[in-house]
């Protein structure tokens, strides 16, 4: 009989990178993100195993709920909108010194997972385990915040300000999720098929976000 923790706890420390179109109108052609983007998300599951009682049940279906957070950096280059109308990307030039330039998502997400785990450990009781999924999540708070030289007076002035509620972003993220690993650690990654930002108001900009799993209980 299968004993060890079924996951209701997942924690993800994440990094991320994205798939951007640069298009030279939202997203300039020389546009990348800084190499540490960072984010967190944390879930609770319920884990439903699958079979019949008397016999070793490997497998589950676990769906939860949660919260994730995704920071994205971009030291070089700003964000401007106007409402009803397109976000975009742009390059400060080498004229503006900034010290931080960051875009902060965060959502409420809806993930299922679909798992296998093998028999626990004798000694340790833990086990080996996998586990494919979906996810779909409502944005509830974006903002970009911006450290360094006033990039519209270019008079070298120091300011540090945020902007809340971003325009023009996809209200809902979405895709295919994988974790695995042994015992308390896995090893994620996750997919957003659908653009951080709406079509035709902003850039194509598909998140993929990959890093270490804690669960447990």
């Amino acid at each position: 009989r299968i004993t060890s923790a079924k996951d209701r706890l997942v924690i993800e420390l994440a990094m991320m990178n994205a798939f951007i179109k640069k298009d030279g109108v939202t997203v300039p052609n020389d546009f990348k993100l800084q190499g540490f983007n960072r984010g967190i998300n944390v879930y609770f599951m319920y884990d439903i195993l699958l079979g019949k009682k008397s016999k070793p049940r490997h497998f589950s279906i676990a769906p939860g709920i949660g919260v994730g957070s995704e920071n994205y950096y971009f030291k070089k280059y700003g964000m401007s909108w106007h409402r009803d109308t397109i976000t975009r990307f742009y390059a400060l030039g080498d004229s503006i010194s900034s010290k931080k330039s960051k875009l902060n998502m965060t959502y409420i997400d809806i993930p299922i997972e679909f798992r296998y785990r093998s028999a626990p450990n004798k000694k340790t009781g833990m086990s080996w385990k996998i586990a494919v999924g979906f996810k779909l999540g409502f944005l509830v708070g974006s903002k970009w915040k911006y450290k360094g030289e006033d990039p519209y007076k270019n008079d070298g002035e120091q300011i540090t300000f945020k902007d809340i509620k971003v325009a023009n972003m996809s209200k809902f993220r979405y895709g295919p999720t994988i974790r695995g690993g042994y015992g308390p650690l896995s090893l994620f990654c996750y997919y957003s098929i659908g653009s951080a930002f709406a079509t035709n108001k902003g850039p194509k900009f598909n998140p993929i976000v990959f890093g270490l799993s804690i669960n447990g209980l």
